[in-house]
């Protein structure tokens, strides 16, 4: 590595690593452990399916307790300190499900796509291009590579998965905001979910042809059964929140289901208080004017059953 390198790695925030020893160094292990870990690392993870909505089930790679605290030394050291595209929405500092759909309020268009296997789609050579692109050696960006790759694509299960994904998303990304920034068509993208809003018709029809020459040469593929075209006529939803003319939140189906389980919970008809208080705490997130709504109502419930084991066990934040 020349001093241009080292000055370059350090002009960023980054470590400036010149070999193996270096990173064994900077992160505490020994040489032998490192290259234990980065030669071996595929043994060292623990794979297993979990269902999903749909009725399939997605393979889940989770790293043993000692390659994760590599892995999160590589995502606090190096990867939170490169820039992702102001398109991602997801897996970055100030990002939200929230971020990502208020862009598209008062659009009469909306098109959501998502991307098929999207982690394992993220190839190694992707990712050694990361760590090559910002000043580390061939050496050091295999290792690195090796110790944040398995099966030749990204782990769904390391916590350096999100962001490395979105680094190198980010060709992709600037590529389709070059085609719908100029046509006055809004992008985000949210991990593997991309959603675009436009005006007219027209423009949403164009982008949805032309974008996918773009994901096809970026190595990715459309997940065609989950594409979504919605009009002015239909309700839109981008990442599980509704989108309106004015406002985003989670709409009138989700607040009434919260309202129900609020109910059973003080009537003693369900005792599933720490689901509810998780979704009281996505509500409060993602929007207020539910959350205040839904804070009166608890209000409510509790004078009306003054000796209900919810008084004890939903604990919402005072508003």
């Amino acid at each position: 590595m020349t001093s241009k390198n080292i000055y370059s790695l350090r002009n960023i925030g980054l470590p400036a690593m010149l070999s193996v020893d270096d990173f064994a160094n900077q992160s505490r292990l020994s040489v032998g452990k490192i290259r234990y870990l980065s030669a071996t690392a595929k043994s060292h993870y623990k794979v297993y399916p979990i269902p999903k909505v749909s009725g399939k089930s997605r393979l889940i790679s989770q790293p043993s307790r000692e390659l994760k605290a590599v892995q999160a030394w590589i995502l606090r050291n190096i990867l939170d300190k490169l820039s992702s595209s102001p398109c991602s929405k997801g897996f970055e500092v100030g990002a939200s499900i929230l971020e990502n759909a208020r862009p598209h309020i008062g659009s009469n268009y909306l098109l959501t796509i998502d991307l098929e296997d999207f982690f394992p789609s993220v190839t190694a050579s992707k990712v050694y291009g990361v760590f090559s692109s910002v000043g580390y050696n061939k050496d050091l960006a295999i290792l690195l590579t090796n110790l944040c790759t398995y099966g030749g694509g990204l782990p769904q299960g390391a916590p350096t998965s999100p962001k490395l994904a979105n680094l190198v998303c980010a060709k992709l990304d600037a590529r389709i905001q070059g085609y719908a920034g100029p046509r006055g068509i809004v992008y985000t993208r949210y991990a593997d979910d991309m959603t675009f809003s436009a005006h007219t018709a027209s423009k949403i029809r164009k982008v949805k042809h032309f974008i996918g020459t773009i994901i096809d040469d970026e190595g990715f593929k459309i997940n065609h059964k989950k594409t979504v075209l919605c009009g002015t006529k239909r309700q839109k939803k981008v990442t599980g929140l509704i989108i309106s003319e004015s406002f985003v939140g989670i709409g009138r189906v989700k607040y009434r289901e919260i309202r129900a389980k609020l109910h059973h919970l003080f009537t003693g008809k369900s005792s599933d208080f720490s689901h509810v208080n998780g979704l009281l705490s996505y509500i409060y997130s993602v929007d207020r004017r539910a959350y205040n709504k839904l804070y009166t109502y608890i209000v409510g419930l509790r004078r009306k059953y003054p000796s209900s084991d919810a008084i004890n066990k939903i604990s919402p934040k005072i508003v």
